[in-house]
């Protein structure tokens, strides 16, 4: 006669053992993950959402900022940042002459305002030295209310100190 083997009976405490080693190896790798990717990562943005900002040139700034640098401007320093918000922060020192017309064809949707200081240090997209509104007395601002049809918002800071020239702070976002 053929006897039939019983069913093994499984112990119960060597089967919590097991679930546990396991338990207790998934929560290791997960920490060795979190803590590869914290340490192992100084100089590396793992989800970048905002490049850093490079230097822009003149056509950039007219482009993104929807303005036209008169004859004779002198771009003295401009940022640029592109990502999730579009950002730039131009200085540009032109003819006093010329400050009327640059206003009119940016169609900005507010007039200069004497004394508004629209643009300060945190519009500074590229850091550095060269941005420098608070150093301005005598100033004129505008600070647009509505985006142009992009939805681009721009800020104005213009330094009116010298008798033959002005000094222009733009700042443009957009996102």
């Amino acid at each position: 006669m053929i006897e039939t083997a019983a069913p093994r009976t499984r112990n119960r405490s060597g089967t919590a053992a097991l679930v546990l080693a396991c338990i207790s190896l998934l929560l290791s790798l997960i920490a060795c993950g979190v803590a590869g990717l914290s340490f192992g990562s100084n100089d590396i943005d793992l989800l970048p959402v905002q490049s850093k900002p490079e230097v822009a040139s003149a056509a950039q700034v007219e482009a993104v900022a929807h303005v036209t640098l008169p004859p004779g401007s002198v771009l003295l320093t401009a940022a640029y940042s592109n990502g999730l918000e579009t950002q730039l922060s131009a200085k540009v020192r032109m003819p006093r002459t010329e400050l009327d017309a640059f206003v009119a064809a940016a169609n900005f949707t507010t007039a200069l305002a004497p004394g508004l200081r629209a643009v300060d240090a945190k519009h500074n997209v590229g850091g550095g030295n060269l941005w420098d509104p608070e150093t301005a007395k005598t100033i004129s601002g505008l600070d647009e209310e509505q985006p142009t049809a992009d939805g681009t918002r721009r800020a104005l800071l213009v330094n009116l100190d010298a008798p033959d020239a002005v000094t222009v702070y733009l700042y443009a976002s957009r996102g």
